[in-house]
């Protein structure tokens, strides 16, 4: 591809960041946007002089100039625009999660495997300098054999819960878990080496939101999600992972962090830490952040398309990724550990056999 890519927007209102950050991008235009409100629409359009503006998606995916889109959308809309705009033979950057709910993930990846198409899940922690130089150190053997990760993002009472959609399961398929949860989750799960989860263990809690502290108050009666969510996956490689995530806990400031242990050595990505064993002592090892290559979500996505090379946040992590944050609920609704077996379906197991098979 000589001329440069051109790029759809559908939603402006998270979508405004993604009209922004391609501009950026050498080789790429945005050519469309995308959005129900008009007002916002022309605003987003005449700020960033987009070409065109459409209020349905209809109309943009109709666009024959386009070669991609971005979908910045609610949860529950996810897969309906996202297969659409395969269908409509444009490759399809996707906010996360993949989808509201695993057989919708499914659908994604069946109709991407079908057109040959590009669809990358918006993970931006994975390009953050930090953890790109983290994942080449682990990928050359430096930190040894990676068997432990470790994640949390917890913010204060008081912060803010988010209403409207993100509130509703039917519209979101979870609350902070699939919300914030699922940046932390699937960073130290890269990190990890993308290992195949076999047994979640989740435990999900509702103490904020349904009293109205820090819900907005036109959401309080709908609230049917966690604002809490804590839990433990084990791999069939032996590794496992940690993870707490809350809308809202009684800390005293937000706390976010992200580690991975190996034999050789460790690494956090928040505080950015490199530890490896010189020496048999654990010597710190960091380099400066700010003198580390980086490439952002967006001009990979834009090289992926253009070098016709699979990108390195797929829809096929992003399902796996839907598979966890399933697991994790159903096996918190259920009050017992859940199996994801071979054929990827989860059942339910109680602790006396989940003591069986370990």
């Amino acid at each position: 591809m000589t001329r440069p890519t051109r790029l759809g927007v559908i939603g402006v209102r998270l979508g405004r960041w993604h009209v922004e950050s391609f501009l950026q991008v050498p080789d790429s235009e945005v050519t469309a946007v995308c959005d129900l409100d008009a007002q916002r629409l022309e605003a987003v359009k005449a700020e960033f002089e987009v070409p065109r503006g459409y209020t349905t998606v209809e109309d943009l995916l109709a666009d024959d100039e386009l070669d991609a889109v971005s979908v910045c959308l609610p949860n529950f809309l996810h897969a309906q625009v996202a297969i659409a705009a395969l269908k409509a033979g444009k490759h399809v950057l996707i906010e996360k999660p993949l989808a509201r709910t695993v057989a919708e993930g499914e659908a994604i990846v069946e109709a991407a495997r079908h057109t040959g198409l590009q669809v990358m899940v918006a993970m931006k922690f994975r390009f953050l300098p930090q953890v790109a130089y983290l994942k080449r150190q682990i990928e050359a053997g430096n930190l040894g054999h990676i068997y432990y990760g470790w994640n949390r993002y917890l913010r204060p009472v008081g912060k803010g819960i988010p209403g409207r959609w993100f509130c509703r399961r039917e519209l979101s398929g979870g609350g902070t878990l699939i919300d914030n949860g699922v940046h932390l989750l699937d960073v130290t799960w890269h990190l990890m080496g993308h290992p195949e989860p076999v047994e979640v263990l989740g435990a999900c809690y509702a103490e904020f939101g349904p009293r109205g502290k820090g819900t907005p108050p036109e959401d309080v009666a709908a609230f049917d999600v966690e604002d809490f969510a804590a839990g433990m996956i084990r791999f069939a490689d032996g590794s496992s992972m940690v993870l707490d995530n809350a809308w809202a806990a009684h800390v005293a400031d937000t706390q976010i962090g992200a580690t991975v242990f190996g034999s050789e050595g460790g690494g956090s990505v928040w505080p950015f830490q490199v530890v490896e064993e010189r020496d048999g002592k654990s010597s710190d090892v960091t380099p400066p952040v700010e003198q580390l290559p980086t490439e952002t979500q967006f001009a990979h996505f834009v090289r992926s398309i253009r070098e016709g090379t699979p990108n390195t946040s797929p829809a096929e992590q992003g399902l796996v990724v839907l598979r966890m944050l399933a697991a994790l609920d159903r096996s918190a609704r259920s009050a017992r550990s859940v199996l994801l077996s071979p054929d990827d379906s989860l059942v339910g197991v109680d602790s006396a056999r989940a003591a069986a098979i370990g």
